[in-house]
């Protein structure tokens, strides 16, 4: 009895050390294992099928243009506090020649080359499957000067957790079709298409802060793809203060169709009295007052910008049934909840 209490006790032990062992810290001041959170990115050991955690100290982290590669995942970046711990960039899509358009060039010489990097304008490219993000902001500071991402996710079950993610134009990009993204408990701030692309994103008790004048969403879903954007128990704000003159004021629509197949559904949300009368505004696409591709969906909403009875008449804009809107709970859009992700 006594020998399996040892053995016990030793396999205990080992599990902590093991544990520890797959534990980077990242401090700007030198005092942990990396100054550098890209380094400690690559530091992870490529196609690992274990967890390995990146612990950001406190600071603001805003002299990489990050990228988490295809072949790291299971990757977590947990900060200090949402408000604490700052992921943050400076890029949009500009006329330097040297980087196919996506930054001017004194920003240029602030990171490495990296063929991937520059493909999209963002902060933090998410390539690998099974990424988490939590306690943290990630946020473009290029304000309304072009195309300025917060992330760019490319990989499947990404789940981003009490984060702040803050830009003006496309401030998520989804960019993979068929893709999971849940995002729960998190701030996302932006004025045009900031939340965009052909993957599956489910925004879980989230606040959806706008400025004026703009879209949240431009949706690209592929057309046999089931599910695009799903916003259940949100609340949708307005934010004031807006980087560009004559945003404060205007009111914001619920999105525009980038492509021919949009699929957004808003329940059980709470929508501000700026969301536009429309919800839905048109933008050089003559197929969306007759599509039936078109599934522009909203149940059970609340708040003054909720009233349904002004929403431009087209056909794949409704309401949803009790039955219908059963469909999109987490477990139903993915297969499985995302906690039981690993």
């Amino acid at each position: 009895m006594k020998k399996l209490f040892f053995l016990f006790l030793f396999s205990a032990a080992l599990s902590v050390v093991q544990a520890a062992e797959r534990t980077f810290v990242v401090a700007q001041d030198g005092s942990a294992d990396f100054r550098s959170l890209q380094a400690a990115i690559n530091a992870v050991p490529d196609n690992s099928t274990e967890r390995y955690t990146i612990l950001i100290k406190a600071g603001l982290y805003d002299e990489e243009k990050l990228i988490i590669h295809a072949t790291k995942p299971n990757i977590t970046l947990r900060g200090e506090g949402r408000n604490r711990t700052i992921i943050s960039y400076c890029m949009y899509n500009g006329p330097s020649p040297e980087t196919r358009g996506q930054l001017p060039r004194w920003l240029w010489r602030k990171w490495n080359y990296d063929p991937m990097l520059v493909r999209t304008s963002a902060t933090l490219t998410l390539m690998a499957d099974n990424c988490r993000l939590e306690h943290l902001t990630v946020q473009n500071t290029a304000g309304p000067g072009g195309q300025a991402l917060a992330v760019t996710i490319c990989g499947n079950r990404t789940i981003f957790y009490d984060c702040n993610l803050l830009g003006y134009q496309d401030t998520i990009y989804m960019w993979t079709s068929g893709k999971h993204t849940y995002f729960d408990k998190c701030l996302v701030v932006g004025r045009t298409d900031y939340i965009y692309g052909g993957g599956i994103g489910y925004f879980h008790r989230c606040e959806i802060s706008s400025y004026g004048g703009g879209w949240i969403t431009a949706p690209s879903t592929s057309k046999e793809q089931p599910y695009g954007f799903i916003f259940h128990r949100c609340r949708f704000t307005y934010r004031t203060n807006s980087p560009q003159e004559g945003d404060d004021g205007q009111p914001y629509a619920l999105g525009r169709p980038w492509h021919n197949y949009p699929k957004v559904t808003i329940l059980r949300s709470k929508l501000s009295k700026e969301v536009h009368p429309m919800g839905w505004l048109p933008w050089n696409m003559p197929y969306a007052p007759t599509s039936p591709d078109l599934h522009l969906y909203e149940y059970r909403n609340r708040g003054e910008g909720a009233d349904m009875t002004e929403r431009i008449g087209w056909v794949g804009l409704r309401a949803l049934s009790k039955e219908e809107a059963a469909r999109y709970t987490p477990e139903v859009v993915f297969g499985c909840h995302p906690k039981n992700w690993h």
